[in-house]
């Protein structure tokens, strides 16, 4: 059971260890280590936004995270949160919507 699981996970764990170090190299030095953070969020993310509704609601919630970051004990967050799950919401019913009205 294990050298079956690993024959198939080692050879892309190699090709990725040796993608980052040929393209790692690439990074100015300059750049601080914060970046690597939002990049890698970003490149996980970015693959999941399919429809209309997941975009809006993506920005919705950078925007109001943004905008609410005062509040205290990251209450911003959370109702940033909320904000994007009612906007994703309700755009899939127009969308379901417009769908059945054709």
């Amino acid at each position: 059971f294990y050298f079956g699981a690993v024959t198939l996970v080692c050879p892309m764990w190699y090709l990725a260890t040796l993608m980052g170090a040929l393209v790692g190299n690439q990074i100015p030095a300059g750049l601080p280590i914060e970046f690597a953070v939002p990049a890698t969020f970003i490149a996980l993310i970015a693959p999941m936004l399919r429809t209309l509704a997941h975009v809006c609601a993506a920005l919705v919630s950078v925007v109001a995270t943004l905008a609410l970051a005062f509040l205290p004990f990251n209450l911003g967050l959370l109702v940033a949160a909320v904000l994007a799950m009612m906007t994703g919401a309700q755009l899939e019913r127009l969308a379901a919507r417009r769908r059945e009205g054709r």
